[in-house]
């Protein structure tokens, strides 16, 4: 099957080339200025934390090692940001959960290091074209440490032969959609009346 090119769509194309230059200038603007503060930035960096006989992996958009040695951990938005309430209460916690994983030294080509910002860039193209915004008022200690306490009681809650695997454990704030929900055969259940 042949990719489409954004040019055989003229009506694609018009709604989303000048959103691209929009997003281009502000990256390059913002770029500009931020990098004289940058000892070095890595792009799509994967990363491993083994707590136990349990290993978490992630990978990470971008992380940028300030001259100062601190770490600043970055992710890339096109849509809606997660609420800052949601990744404190760990609905959300991609973030923190990234910042254990490069405080512990666990990212490929990042030495570890104090995270000292948990950072979401939105790109949107939109008028601002782009955003950044800084969670926990840039200090991110609070949101790193709830995050692994709270990943430390689910691996210990989990690790218990007792606890159940439930397809949705929580549907109200559970993601709306699942690649398990048909093995759990969720459509078929909640169509039946009882």
């Amino acid at each position: 099957m042949r990719a489409t090119r954004l040019n055989d769509r003229p009506g694609v194309r018009a709604f989303w080339w000048p959103r691209f230059e929009r997003i281009v200038d502000w990256f390059i603007e913002t770029e500009t200025a931020r990098r004289p503060a940058l000892a070095a930035s890595v792009t799509e960096a994967k990363g491993r934390l083994r707590l136990g006989d349990f290993t978490l992996t992630g990978f990470a958009d971008r992380i940028d090692r300030l001259d100062s040695g601190g770490l600043v951990i970055l992710d890339y938005k096109t849509g809606v940001l997660p609420k800052e309430e949601h990744v404190a209460l760990g609905l959300s916690p991609q973030l923190p959960l990234e910042a254990l994983i490069a405080e512990a030294g666990g990212f490929e080509n990042v030495e570890a290091g104090k995270v000292e910002a948990l950072e979401y860039w939105r790109l949107s193209g939109a008028d601002p074209a782009g955003e950044i915004r800084s969670l926990a008022d840039g200090d991110p200690r609070a949101l790193i440490e709830a995050a692994r306490a709270g990943l430390l009681a689910l691996v210990a809650r989990f690790a218990d032969p007792a606890t159940p695997y439930l397809s949705r454990p929580d549907p109200v704030s559970g993601p709306r959609y699942s690649d398990y929900d048909h093995l759990a055969r969720v459509k078929e259940w909640s169509t039946l009346e009882g």
